[in-house]
């Protein structure tokens, strides 16, 4: 059931008012008749008259010039009075199409621009690609491809970005075709099967036919003349289920194809058929522009076969309907004329609205003016509150940074109080350990073995071992402290500082009773200071081995990928409580631990070595379980350049 008999047999107004509201939708699949019909209806809203009276006037455009022009003339007189400037641009696009179908380039290229400067004004893009379709056509009628193109081209994009599903399927069709009369004959395919297959997935038939239309004709041209005829004959197949609703331009244009692929196949008998076919076509639908094309072709038919009395009759029915079609176009564009003063009227209409609209647009500069005073008012008032505010910021600021340098005095303070009390405990314990010996060797010399004496001798040197070592570190950390100590930057071997520092290790180990394992993947490389590393790599082995007890393993491993390199140093040691682990690298709390055989330390070379890694740009984690071992974990990433 169309719509009109369905309206007829329900008057239900909330139905009816449902209806209208889908009408943006409905109106693109009825006929002239249901739009005409659903015009009479008294729930109409007048923008919705105003939408109904352009897509009228835009279906009748190259059908009836002058019905079209009515519809477009009503919808502008209505836009006017709502002072709806959408409605007043669709109505110039329309104007511009009439103006253009009867060859008035200038006037039609002027109404197009209008409409264009609306809808660029009011940011309408979708109207604004619907202008680009029209001036795509004009320039198409103009024979100029690249603006032709150009203009389709800004359309379909435009559609695109919008993403509204049918007009992407119209404007890429218009682009295709745009792109075959260009003869880029693979650009267009591209773009006719995306239109095929948009307009088929909506069942847009009309326009799938104008799609197949030009699929046929590229494949006409490259000569695939099987795959053309299944276009053509797919059109002929939809203008079969449209009826008087089919893309009749299409529909000649498939038959007259189909006529001329027979005359080449030698098929007189279909040729023929075809023709005849147009003929009744053209006829039925009043298409006499495409009739005038029949008439020659079928002159030409009866010309090969000598019938000298069917070439006349169709030679005389040429001229017959030219003249007539002269005679229509002259009397229409006298009334078309006529018609164009009640449009000339309704735009000096237009050019007193835009007048109008001037003048409240100075009231409003006015209103606007005064806000915006009150508004500096309000601004000036808001910055001495802001300026307040960023002083009490100031003030908290300042406040913060003198208790940050408070903890700083108190972290120098406790480091000057760490340096003292090494200094005063664990360097004066050797010295002090030096002089008792010296005393006993002057005392009781001839009361001593010599087994005694090498025995103390022995333990004697491993306290001045400490003593030196310690030393050193002091040097070093106290020079950290004061930012004396210099960084040489340089690209490092890891794999020659682990052979180094094991190599001395192994036998310390070894005659420790504790079992050295290293594992080094390939040459790993990066930048950075090689003694500070070489410190870093022996102290964390010295300490691992330190807290192993006999029979203990200590494992060092080296893993390096693109981005980073991991020294891994595991052992079976003590251990570590959690909160021993928590202070590991603070100058402030650590206290020196013995190792399983009384190896004295100060813990001022894990401090010393958490420095040295940061300084190279790498990090050190700790994993430790009391009783079980302890593994580190020391990583440097990409940014040190890792090879």
């Amino acid at each position: 059931m169309n719509i009109f008999g369905f309206l007829t047999g329900i008057r239900s107004r909330k139905f009816i008012f449902l209806l209208i509201l889908l009408i943006g939708t409905i109106v693109r699949s009825q006929t002239v008749k249901e739009l005409e019909y659903l015009l009479t209806q008294p729930e109409l809203t007048s923008k919705e008259k105003i939408e109904i009276l352009y897509t009228l006037s835009r279906e009748l455009t190259y059908v009836d010039n002058l019905k079209s022009l009515k519809y477009a003339e009503k919808a502008l007189q209505l836009s006017i009075e709502l002072k709806d400037e959408t409605g007043i641009a669709y109505s110039y696009r329309i104007l511009s199409s009439i103006y253009a179908i009867n060859d008035n380039y200038f006037m039609s290229t002027e109404y197009i621009h209008k409409a264009i400067d609306i809808f660029e004004k009011n940011s309408n893009k979708e109207g604004l690609a619907n202008c680009y379709i029209s001036m795509g056509h004009i320039y198409r009628s103009l024979n100029n491809r690249l603006q032709e193109i150009n203009y389709h081209k800004k359309s379909f994009e435009i559609f695109k970005d919008l993403g509204i599903t049918e007009r992407i399927g119209v404007s890429a069709h218009n682009l295709g075709e745009s792109y075959y009369n260009n003869k880029d004959l693979a650009e267009a395919e591209n773009l006719t099967r995306y239109a095929i297959k948009i307009n088929d997935s909506i069942r847009n038939l009309p326009v799938l036919s104008s799609c197949f239309k030009v699929m046929g004709l590229i494949k006409v041209n490259e000569d695939q003349i099987d795959s053309a005829k299944h276009y053509f004959k797919s059109i002929l197949k939809i203008s079969e289920e449209l009826g008087k609703n089919s893309q009749k331009v299409a529909t000649v244009e498939a038959m007259l194809q189909l006529a001329q692929i027979a005359q080449n196949e030698g098929d007189s008998s279909l040729q023929y058929s075809y023709l005849e076919s147009t003929e009744a076509y053209c006829n039925k639908f009043h298409l006499n522009q495409p009739l005038l094309r029949v008439y020659k072709d079928l002159q030409a038919f009866y010309l090969e076969r000598s019938n000298l009395e069917k070439v006349n009759y169709y030679f005389n029915a040429h001229n017959e309907l030219s003249e007539s079609i002269k005679r229509i176009q002259l009397e229409d564009r006298n009334r078309l004329t006529q018609s164009m003063a009640s449009i000339h009227t309704l735009n000096r209409t237009t050019q007193a609205l835009e007048k109008e609209n001037a003048a409240q647009a100075s009231t409003i500069l006015f209103r606007n003016i005064s806000i915006i005073i009150i508004l500096l008012f309000l601004i000036g008032f808001f910055l001495v509150l802001r300026k307040l505010k960023r002083i009490n910021k100031e003030l908290t600021e300042q406040n913060e940074t003198i208790q940050t340098q408070k903890e700083e005095l108190q972290e120098l303070n406790a480091t000057k109080n760490k340096f003292f009390s090494i200094v005063a405990h664990d360097l004066r314990s050797p010295l002090t350990s030096l002089k008792s010996f010296i005393t006993v060797l002057v005392d009781h010399l001839d009361l001593l073995s010599k087994e005694e004496i090498l025995n103390m001798g022995k333990q004697l040197s491993s306290s001045v071992d400490n003593t030196l070592k310690m030393t050193d570190n002091l040097i070093i950390w106290a020079k950290c402290q004061m930012n004396v100590l210099e960084d040489r930057t340089e690209l490092i071997s890891l794999k020659e500082i682990i052979d180094e520092v094991t190599e001395i290790f192994m036998v310390i180990a070894s005659n420790k009773g504790v079992a050295l394992e290293t594992s080094v993947i390939g040459n790993p490389k990066f930048m950075g200071d090689k003694n500070q590393i070489e410190f870093v790599v022996r102290n964390l082995i010295n300490n691992a081995i330190k807290f192993t007890p006999k029979n203990g393993i200590v494992k060092l491993s080296v893993t390096h990928t693109f981005k980073e390199i991991k020294i891994i140093i595991s052992d079976t040691g003590i251990g570590m409580t959690p909160e021993f682990r928590k202070q590991l690298f603070s100058v402030q709390k650590p206290k020196g631990r013995n190792g399983t055989n009384g190896e004295k330390g100060s813990g001022l070379g894990l401090v010393l070595s958490s420095e040295f890694i940061k300084r190279n740009h790498g990090d050190i984690h700790v994993d430790s379980v009391e009783d079980r071992g302890t593994t580190i974990t020391v990583t440097f990433s990409e940014n040190q350049k890792v090879a």
